[in-house]
C-alpha cells in the first residue's frame, strides 16, 4: 500500500471528475475537471495543494476511455507527474463493491483512487497510446476500404457500357496498370488508335513486368476493342465520370498505403508489446500485418481475459440465450456483441483457412479437415462459424504462450491430442 496521495480520475466525453486521496484515505480535494486549458490547470493546483500538504507528489489513476482521457492524460504527463492508465474492464468492478447501488462520477473517482491504493487496480501493461493509434487507424484502414471498394463497383458498372470486357483483362480492375490505361486510353476506338510503343510503355511502367507480359496484354487489349467496337456505349459525360472514379481510387489507394505506413511506424518504435503481439498474430495462417494490427487494436490489454471463452464473448461469436423456466431454446444465433470489425477480420480468416492455395496447398490442413467433418451435418454458415471459435482459440493460445502457432498436419494434431490426454491421466493419478 503505497502511502503518496493519490487523484483518481474518472473519465467521460466533456469533463472528468477527479478525487484526490489523502494518504490516510481521506478525501483531501474534488473537483469536475471540464475538458479545457483553464480547467486543467485548476486540478494540476490542486495537486499542488496536496503535495504541498503531504510533502510527496500524487500518483495519477485514470482509466483508458476511448479517446477522452489522451487530452488530460498528455497535459498532466507534461505537468510533471506520474499518470497510470488502468483497463476500464478492471475499474468496472468499482460499481459493485457497495452494499447501496450508488453509479455516479464523483464515486466512481474515488473508488478508483482507493482500489489503487488497496492494490485492486494494477496498471496495464500494454502502450494503452499506441494501442488506440492503432485501433484508430485500423478502423479508419476499413471505412476507406469500403468507399474503395464501392467506387470500384461503380468504375465497373462505367466500364459495362463505355468498355465492355476490359474487366476480363486484369484480375483487379482497380490495379496500378489498369487504372493508368483507362485515364489514357478509356474507350476501345482510343485503344485501337494508341501507338503501341506508347501502350506498351504504360502497361510495362505501371506493372513493372516485363516486356513478354507487357506485350500478351496488349494484344489482348487490341482483341476485346476489336470485338466490344461496335457495342460500347459513349454518352456524354462518360469521360467525366471515368475520371473521376479513377481519382477518387487513387486518392483511397494513397490513404489506404500512408495508414499501412503509420501502423508499421507504430509497430516499429513499440516492439516489446505491440511489435511481439503482431509477430505472434501474423504466424496464424490467413492474418496479414493488417488483421493483426486490427485484432491486437480492438482486443487492448490482453492480460484482461483469463479464459479463450471470455475471448469468444468478446469477438461476439458466443451463441445466445433464449431459455425461459422449462424452455429450452434450441435455435440460439451468435450474440454479435462487441466489434464489428473484429468479426469481420475472423470471417475472413477463417474463409482463408478453409480454403486451397494457387498450387493447391491447404492454408490450415487441420481447420481445413474440421470445417469438412462439420459440413458433413450442419449448414455452411454453421460450420464456418465453427472454425471463427477454433481461431480464437489459437489467438488466444498465443498471446498468451507468447509463442507463434506452429502448423502441423492433421495427423500431428491427433497425436499431440492423445499425448495431452495421457499426461492429464497421468497427473490425476
Amino acid at each position: 500500500m503505497t502511502n503518496q496521495p493519490i487523484a483518481g480520475f474518472d473519465v467521460s466525453k466533456k469533463f472528468s471528475d477527479m478525487c484526490i486521496l489523502s494518504p490516510d484515505n481521506k478525501v483531501f480535494a474534488r473537483m469536475r475537471v471540464h475538458h479545457n486549458i483553464s480547467d486543467f490547470r485548476k486540478a494540476c493546483s490542486l495537486l499542488k495543494e496536496a503535495e504541498k500538504e503531504f510533502a510527496m507528489t500524487p500518483i495519477i489513476i485514470m482509466e483508458a476511455t476511448g479517446h477522452y482521457h489522451r487530452l488530460l492524460f498528455h497535459f498532466l504527463k507534461n505537468s510533471g507527474y506520474e499518470v497510470i492508465v488502468v483497463n476500464p474492464i478492471q475499474t468496472d468492478s468499482i460499481k459493485n463493491i457497495s452494499v447501496r447501488k450508488v453509479k455516479n462520477d464523483k464515486v466512481d473517482a474515488y473508488r478508483i483512487a482507493i482500489l489503487y491504493r488497496l492494490r485492486e487496480l494494477k496498471p496495464t501493461n500494454t502502450p494503452v497510446e499506441a494501442i488506440l493509434d492503432i485501433r484508430n487507424l485500423c478502423r479508419q484502414y476499413y471505412d476507406i476500404s469500403d468507399d474503395c471498394t464501392a467506387y470500384k463497383n461503380k468504375l465497373i458498372a462505367i466500364l459495362d457500357e463505355l468498355f465492355p470486357g476490359f474487366n476480363d483483362i486484369f484480375g483487379n480492375i482497380a490495379s496500378k496498370t489498369a487504372l493508368e490505361i483507362l485515364s489514357t486510353y478509356p474507350t476501345p476506338e482510343d485503344i485501337l488508335n494508341a501507338p503501341k510503343d506508347m501502350l506498351v510503355e504504360i502497361i510495362s511502367k505501371a506493372s513493372r513486368k516485363g516486356l513478354k507480359w507487357s506485350l500478351n496484354k496488349y494484344d489482348k487489349l487490341i482483341d476485346i476493342a476489336n470485338e466490344v467496337k461496335p457495342l460500347f456505349i459513349k454518352h456524354s459525360s462518360s469521360n467525366v465520370l471515368l475520371n473521376t472514379v479513377i481519382t477518387l481510387i487513387k486518392t483511397f489507394q494513397d490513404l489506404l498505403k500512408q495508414i499501412e505506413n503509420e501502423i508499421h511506424k507504430i509497430i516499429t518504435n513499440n516492439p516489446d508489446y505491440v511489435g511481439k503481439a503482431i509477430e505472434l498474430l501474423d504466424s496464424i495462417p490467413g492474418i496479414d500485418t493488417i488483421t493483426a494490427a486490427t485484432i491486437l487494436g480492438e482486443i487492448g490489454d490482453f492480460s484482461a481475459f483469463k479464459s479463450p471463452k471470455q475471448l469468444v464473448a468478446f469477438f461476439g461469436i458466443d451463441p445466445s440465450q433464449k431459455d425461459s423456466g422449462q424452455f429450452k431454446s434450441s435455435n440460439n444465433k451468435m450474440s454479435k456483441r462487441g466489434s464489428k470489425i473484429l468479426r469481420r477480420v475472423l470471417y475472413t480468416t477463417a474463409m482463408a483457412n478453409v480454403r486451397k492455395k494457387c498450387n493447391k496447398e491447404l492454408f490450415n490442413p487441420v481447420l481445413f479437415e474440421y470445417y469438412n467433418q462439420k459440413l458433413a451435418s450442419k449448414p455452411k454458415k454453421v460450420a464456418l462459424v465453427a472454425v471463427m471459435h477454433k481461431l480464437v482459440y489459437i489467438i488466444f493460445a498465443v498471446l498468451r504462450d507468447q509463442s507463434p502457432f506452429m502448423l502441423r498436419t492433421p495427423e500431428e494434431h491427433k497425436k499431440l491430442l492423445v499425448l495431452k490426454a495421457l499426461q492429464q491421466r497421468g497427473k490425476t493419478a
